[in-house]
């Protein structure tokens, strides 16, 4: 106990010297005193579920959220050595809304809290997913069912093409995504809880090699990321400690993935008539057009970044082209409130489109594949009309779309404690607990997300999460049964010989 207390302070401390390092760097720089103060307030709201022993999923929520509102954004503008008001047409406006809409953020992760145990279906899932013997077989059995329906998600889902999507695609093959990550999940449980065996670790980089393909073949880089975070998480709830022929693997490939994956993804995705298996071998071929360079290959991509004129000038580290606008979401509020006085709010009723399109069928409603980030881009201007792009926009900034000053002081509190407490009650704690390690990686992108979007979760995502979990333990439960019936016949059986 001691030794892991030590390491939780040195964690926090190593975290609050790096955001005190970021700052000095940015009042190097010139920051206006509004803006870094708020983003280094925001950055240190990450200590308190960092402080925790035992974190909840929504401890490591509410720290991803703070990294996106508050964290990356101090990094990245000292990384491209621009003071953090820059690119931000009304910084001090911007630098307050942010502060009141993660302020409401705040008071919905406290009252998260609330729910002090989770249900008992969290409890048994725990036990399920903690079983070496029972990990064995229901690890390759979910990946092999997430690798199956991601390959057809990529075959026939539509294509994207001149700012928007081609009709007659099918998308219901991606609602099964999160079996690719309960598979990663539970085969880095069982690597964790089986050290010294090969096995499971060759299959989990068998999975890997599995995972990049299908990365390349649906040609988004969510894929792999999510993989790694399934398996860190996984690896860090479990306490493992990271050994330095584990590190120096995961390393390298990472320097991979970024070097020469990211940018060929981003080249390919000019190739609309290309799809599945196709973009796998036009990605290779990228890469072998650039002589394996990746300095070369990232000048071919940010040539074609800086091609989208209101994506390239408007980003927050413009003039640089390093695609990392989801990270930093002071932007879109900045981008909202420039435009508010002129073009007014959205209202409520655009938060309910996106939950109502994925509920009812389409005889009672005109469907689109347009989503909230589109429309309010749309409104306000920072993406052209009618071009599907799909911009991450975030909580706060939808908020104040929908509702200006009322909605960032109230919408963010409600979504997020709603949202907390739900993961919560299904997941449990994150130590030594493969089932909520899944639930966090595959909810991890929801601290990126809009109000509405956000419900929509709440109408297929977070159902179909309960369903493999009594899935998982419907199919426990006949396992058990069926040894049970097993021993039951042999008994008899002996039973028998004994009397004869």
């Amino acid at each position: 106990m001691g030794g892991r207390t030590i390491a939780k302070r040195a964690r926090c401390l190593f975290y609050a010297v790096a955001i005190v390092a970021l700052a000095g760097m940015q009042a190097l720089l010139g920051a206006s005193a509004g803006v870094l103060g708020t983003l280094v307030v925001i950055a240190s709201a990450a200590l308190a579920p960092l402080a925790k022993r035992n974190p909840r999923v929504s401890d490591g929520l509410f720290a991803l959220l703070c990294i996106y509102f508050g964290t990356a954004s101090l990094a990245l503008k000292t990384l491209a050595g621009q003071p953090v008001q820059a690119n931000l047409v009304v910084p001090e406006t911007t630098a307050t809304y942010l502060l009141a809409g993660f302020a409401s953020i705040t008071v919905g992760y406290a009252a998260s809290h609330a729910v002090r145990r989770p249900a008992r279906f969290a409890f048994r899932l725990r036990t399920v997913t903690a079983d070496p013997a029972r990990l064995a077989w229901l690890a390759p059995l979910a990946f092999a069912l997430g690798a199956l329906f991601t390959f057809l998600q990529t075959q026939f889902r539509a294509i994207a093409s001149n700012g928007g999507f081609e009709g007659g695609g099918f998308g219901g093959f991606g609602t099964f995504y999160p079996l690719l990550l309960l598979g990663a999940g539970l085969q880095a449980a069982l690597v964790a809880q089986r050290p010294g065996a090969i096995g499971p670790k060759a299959l989990l980089a068998a999975m890997a090699i599995v995972v990049l393909a299908l990365t390349l073949a649906d040609n988004t880089k969510r894929t792999l990321f999510d993989f790694l975070l399934v398996v860190l998480v996984t690896l860090v709830a479990f306490r493992v400690r990271l050994r330095w022929r584990w590190i120096v693997p995961a390393a390298i490939g990472m320097l991979v993935a970024v070097g020469f994956v990211v940018p060929a993804i981003q080249i390919v995705r000019t190739q609309p008539d290309v799809r599945g298996i196709g973009r796998i071998v036009a990605t290779a071929r990228v890469i072998a057009a650039a002589r394996f360079d990746p300095a070369r290959l990232a000048a071919d991509a940010d040539r074609i970044a800086a091609g989208f004129q209101l994506t390239y000038h408007d980003s927050y580290v413009y003039p640089r082209t390093w695609n990392t606008e989801r990270f930093t979401m002071i932007q879109p509020i900045d981008q909202v409130a420039r435009a508010l006085g002129d073009r007014g709010t959205m209202g409520l009723a655009d938060l309910w489109r996106d939950p109502a399109e994925t509920l009812l069928p389409g005889f009672l409603l005109h469907k689109t594949l347009t989503t909230a980030p589109d429309r309010i881009a749309w409104h306000y201007g920072f993406r052209a009309k009618r071009s599907i792009a799909r911009p991450v926009v975030g909580l706060v900034a939808s908020s104040l779309a929908a509702l200006g000053w009322v909605g960032v002081l109230v919408l963010p509190a409600i979504t997020v404690a709603i949202t907390f407490v739900a993961l919560d009650l299904v997941a449990g704690r994150l130590v030594g607990n493969a089932w909520a390690a899944f639930v966090f990686a595959a909810t991890a992108f929801l601290a990126e997300r809009e109000v509405s979007t956000t419900l929509s979760f709440f109408c297929r995502s977070f159902p179909f999460l309960l369903l493999v979990g009594g899935a998982l333990l419907l199919l426990d439960r006949t396992r058990r049964r069926r040894r049970a019936f097993g021993t039951i016949r042999v008994s008899a059986a002996a039973g028998a010989a004994d009397w004869r």
